[in-house]
């Protein structure tokens, strides 16, 4: 007998779910690049801070690099992403996450369509990102022992919980029982300033390098090492920025995602240009001398300034809050 065609109701069905299998299929495509470009960030820390520091220390910035991947990847997936995403501890405003420890429920909800492997996978690579910041902070007089403890802390309880507090939907600084929440589009106030403030938190309790700063010190021993892998890690950073800004969409399967994910990328390029410009030009102005090392960290500064707000801003508004986070980072290295 012949075979009886399908009901237009029947159609209907089979193509709304093959367009939800493509729609899963783009969503993950892009998250899983953006998040690779994330970790490759590394990579720029790591050069930014080997180049900066004095060549007897180089190896130890190496390490510590590496550690942090090392002891976030095991934090995150045995407590951070629970306290991070897991289930609530209370409605309408809870403290941290209760379940999905060690990658549990993982398999159990993918049976319902939802992806915790590629969610679980993004926010790791903002977790080491988080992690790595305190280590150029505190170069050169940090044991690896302390460096790898506060890792662990930081991976595992200090940056998840304050993930959950804003991230997740049910934090009590952001979720549906409030009229206004907490906004950050990609975590300048979450993955920088929970990893920043920590740094800062960290550079006052060691002090500065022994002999930094004194009148009987020859203080060209401090200046960078290596410029060219100074400039590399910055050139390394701003390229992985394109993940972590454009990918914080967390979406690329209708039209609106690629604008949305467009804006962004030109909005994120925006403030880390005008913020390395006006660094450069204000270190020449205040100094008399071209500085390499002004022109990075303005850019990074920049970057780290737009990284909030770069979803929701247009670029001229862009350039302009980038040149503020490079006055920003001259007040406070002045």
């Amino acid at each position: 007998a012949d075979a009886v065609p399908p009901t237009l109701p029947e159609l209907a069905a089979q193509v709304a779910q093959m367009k939800a299998d493509y729609d899963e299929a783009l969503d993950t495509c892009w998250i899983l690049v953006c998040a690779a470009l994330v970790f490759f960030m590394h990579a720029g820390f790591t050069m930014l801070e080997t180049g900066c520091v004095q060549l007897k220390n180089t190896q130890n910035i190496l390490c510590k690099n590496g550690l942090v991947v090392v002891i976030a990847t095991i934090c995150w997936y045995l407590v951070g992403y629970g306290l991070a995403y897991g289930e609530p501890n209370t409605e309408g405003g809870s403290f941290c996450g209760t379940s999905h420890f060690a990658g549990g429920g993982f398999l159990e909800e993918q049976a319902s369509g939802m992806n915790r492997w590629r969610d679980w996978f993004f926010q790791w690579a903002f977790c080491a990102t988080c992690g790595t910041i305190v280590s150029g902070a505190m170069a050169e007089r940090t044991a690896l022992t302390g460096f790898a403890v506060y890792v662990a802390a930081m991976t595992t309880f200090v940056y998840p919980i304050v993930v959950h507090w804003t991230w997740s939907g049910a934090g009590w600084l952001n979720n549906d029982t409030r009229t206004a929440s907490y906004k950050d589009f990609a975590g300048s106030g979450i993955v920088h300033m929970c990893g920043g403030i920590s740094a800062l938190v960290g550079a006052a309790v060691v002090g500065p390098r022994q002999g930094r700063f004194a009148a009987d010190v020859d203080q060209d021993k401090f200046v960078p090492h290596n410029v060219p892998i100074l400039v590399l890690g910055t050139f390394i950073l701003f390229f992985g920025w394109f993940g972590f800004n454009p990918g914080s969409s967390l979406a690329m399967k209708s039209q609106a995602d690629a604008f949305s994910a467009s804006m962004v990328a030109m909005n994120t390029t925006a403030g880390g240009a005008m913020g390395g410009l006006v660094v450069y030009l204000l270190e020449f102005v205040l100094t008399q001398k071209h500085s390499v090392g002004a022109l990075c960290n303005g850019m990074l500064a920049g970057l780290v300034g737009i990284t909030a707000a770069c979803g929701s801003v247009e670029p001229g508004e862009a350039f302009v809050i980038g040149g503020v986070g490079g006055l920003f980072y001259l007040a406070g290295s002045a």
